[in-house]
Order: structure tokens, then C-alpha cells, then sequence
């Protein structure tokens, strides 16, 4: 094996460590940014670590370094083999990143009740930081403060942070809880992850670390094979918030944001506070802060794609990693932003090459996928409006 391959051990259901994959073909892992990461294998079917390569299994990816690159479960395993293959076929392995267990959860608007006293129509949120407001919500979701019967025996919480800005909002009845921690870290500022910790799976909420004076890279120090810079105009530069109207006065507000990318594009979004009531004490700053959020989510994006080149002074996951601020020079400029994805691509006889994505706010640099999220937004909160006047 290539002295910069990655590193991959098997765990079963129970978390437990029980094999190393040395033999693999190749291996493509796919760590992101506040988002479920992804990975995949191909392998010998006639490999002696093949039986371990099973559904429910897990697969933990360090670099050589011993560096933690992501892990997850195994989600899928196909098998194919074509009459040119000498032997029994190959084994393609996915998975997913074990973030993706925040995904199985929604929030209930009282998460200690039983389903059929769930009378509440919102779930306030109403912290010093963002880090305690999102460890409360996994927590009374999924973790060790969950009902019993939505406690996933697997998840813990790692230690306080006390990072991000202060969080007053509203969680809507049983919105996504991923959704919702996204919602939360991007306008905080901050990091989030679930990855495994001994025999647990540990809820983690982090600063992003500023490494842009010493992560730098550029064609002229022989550390980029190739870069792509991109732009995506904005989808909100004013946020008009409403709440009230119901059973307490109706309160309209407006919020603008020139978008340095696009300074002379204008788009109006309204944004639906209407079940907040406006004799709240704190709804200045629940209505600051769903503004905050849909023109932070709504802002013009500028997407860019390198492959760096590991050095001996610079590599990733020792000197940088997902969520690190970097610096790239494209075109003679230089570009500080967060490490959004990496891609790593591996095999046994050529080692480990790395494609890194810097910018992007939503860990996706396609315009079109970012409109399909912004109608997908719409759908759901005219879906909310109509289960609202349905009560």
C-alpha cells in the first residue's frame, strides 16, 4: 500500500472495531462542511475482508497519518463481475457520513411529551449561543434527554463549547432536525458533526479555525494542479419578516443586505412569522434573527474548486481540514474562504490525491441545485401556512 493511502478499518452494529481493509481497490471519501459526507469502495469479491463488508457495518477512514477523515455506515454493497474477470467479481461499498443520524430526527414542539400531546405549534429556542441552542435540540430529539422511545442509545454530546452567536428562534412543529441545526450554524457562524468516539457517536458543535495565513495555495507555490472559480447570484437581499396577525397584532419588518457579489441586484423574500406572538418579550429578536438566517442562506455565493498537492509543510488533515478557512489565489487574486467539501480519492498503488471545494454555502456549487432548494423552501413553508390555517 502507498504510504499516503488512506487508512480503513470495519466496525460492526455495536460500534466495535473488527477488521482493517488493506487490500482495497480504490476508495473515494467525500467529508463535508455542516453536511452528511459521503464514501465508496471497490474491492476483490474474494477479498478475506469481503465478509466484513456487509450492510449495518461501518467503515472509519483515517489518512496515513492517523488523522480522522470521516465515518459512517454502510449503506449499500454491489456486486458485479464481467467474463474478463480472472476472479470472483468486485464489491462496490457506500455509505454515508454518521452525521447523517441527525437526518432521522425531526424536532416536536414539546420533545418531553408523548406523540398524542404534542399541542404545541412551536418549539422555542432561546440560548447564550448557538452551540447550546443546537446541543439542547439534539438532545431533547435524539440524545441521552430524548423520550426513550426516540433516544438512540449510540448518540452522546460532546462537552459545551459555548461558541456562536446567541439564539432566539422558532423551531416550526417537527422540521428536520439537520435542517434545523444548518439553519442555525450558518447564521452562527459555526461547525457541527457527528462522528465516532470510542464506542459512541458524538455530537460535536466547533469554531471553524481561520488557517488562511497558513494554508495558502496558488499555481506559484507548486501546491495547485488546477482551480475553478464560480458565482451564483443572490436569492434574497431583503428580508421582510411579518409576525402576528392572528391572535395578536400584526408587526411587519424589513431587513436589507446589499450583496457585495451582485451590489446591484435587488430580491425581496418574505419571510413567515405569522405564528409568533407579537406580545413576546424577546420578538425583536426572533424576527432578527429569521432575517439574519434567510439573507445568510439567500446571499450570492462564490463556489471554488482546487486540487491541492500534499507537501511535506502542508497537507490535509494535519495543517487543514473540512471547515478551515483557506486562502487560494486564482487569476493573480487571492480568495480567503471555508473548506466547504474535500474529495479524496485513493488507491492502494498511487496514493491519495485531494479536490477541495472552497466557498459555497450550501456545500453545493451548482446554481441550479441551489434554486431547487430555494423552491423546495417555498413549498414548505406554504405547506406550513396551510396546516396553520387548517388549526
Amino acid at each position: 500500500m502507498h504510504a499516503t493511502a488512506l487508512r480503513v478499518y470495519v466496525r460492526n452494529p455495536g460500534l466495535e472495531r473488527i477488521g482493517q481493509v488493506d487490500d482495497y481497490v480504490s476508495l473515494n471519501a467525500i467529508p463535508r462542511f455542516n453536511a452528511i459526507g459521503a464514501f465508496s469502495m471497490e474491492i476483490a469479491a474474494d477479498s478475506e475482508k469481503a465478509p466484513l463488508l456487509v450492510e449495518g457495518n461501518g467503515l472509519i477512514i483515517r489518512t496515513a497519518t492517523g488523522d480522522l477523515v470521516d465515518s459512517g455506515p454502510i449503506r449499500t454493497v454491489d456486486w458485479a463481475r464481467s467474463e474478463s474477470d480472472a476472479g470472483s467479481g468486485k464489491l462496490t461499498v457506500s455509505g454515508i457520513s454518521d452525521t447523517e443520524v441527525l437526518a432521522q430526527y425531526t424536532c416536536w414542539p414539546n420533545p418531553a411529551a408523548a406523540i398524542g400531546s404534542q399541542s404545541d405549534a412551536v418549539y422555542k429556542v432561546t440560548d447564550t449561543t448557538a452551540s447550546t441552542a443546537m446541543r439542547t435540540l439534539v438532545n431533547l430529539n435524539a440524545g441521552p434527554g430524548a423520550l426513550t422511545a426516540r433516544k438512540n442509545a449510540l448518540l452522546t454530546l460532546a462537552a459545551d463549547t459555548f461558541v456562536g452567536a446567541p439564539v432566539t428562534r422558532e423551531v416550526n412543529q417537527f422540521d428536520g432536525l439537520l435542517v434545523a441545526l444548518q439553519d442555525i450554524a450558518r447564521a452562527a457562524g459555526v461547525g457541527f458533526r457527528v462522528v465516532q468516539v470510542g464506542a459512541a457517536l458524538q455530537f460535536q458543535v466547533f469554531e471553524p479555525v481561520d488557517r488562511s495565513g497558513t494554508a495558502r495555495f496558488s499555481f506559484g507555490l507548486g501546491n495547485l494542479t488546477d482551480a475553478n472559480y464560480s458565482t451564483t447570484p443572490p436569492t434574497c437581499t431583503r428580508a421582510i419578516v411579518v409576525a402576528g396577525g392572528q391572535s395578536s397584532p400584526r408587526e411587519c419588518r424589513m431587513y436589507d443586505r446589499a450583496d457585495p457579489l451582485f451590489p446591484g441586484l435587488f430580491i425581496e423574500q418574505f419571510i413567515d412569522q405569522t405564528g409568533t406572538d407579537t406580545a413576546s418579550v424577546d420578538l425583536e429578536a426572533q424576527m432578527d434573527q429569521a432575517a439574519e438566517e434567510a439573507l445568510t442562506s439567500g446571499a450570492g455565493q462564490g463556489s471554488l474548486s482546487i486540487s491541492p498537492i500534499d507537501l511535506p509543510q502542508l497537507r490535509y488533515g494535519r495543517d487543514y481540514s473540512v471547515g478551515d478557512t483557506v486562502s487560494a489565489q486564482v487569476r493573480g487574486v487571492w480568495y480567503t474562504d471555508v473548506v466547504r467539501e474535500v474529495a479524496l480519492s485513493c488507491t492502494a498503488a498511487e496514493g491519495t490525491s485531494v479536490k477541495a471545494t472552497v466557498g459555497t454555502g450550501d456545500s453545493d456549487a451548482s446554481a441550479v441545485a441551489r434554486i431547487y432548494s430555494y423552491l423546495a423552501k417555498i413549498k414548505t413553508d406554504v405547506a406550513r401556512l396551510k396546516t396553520r390555517k387548517a388549526a
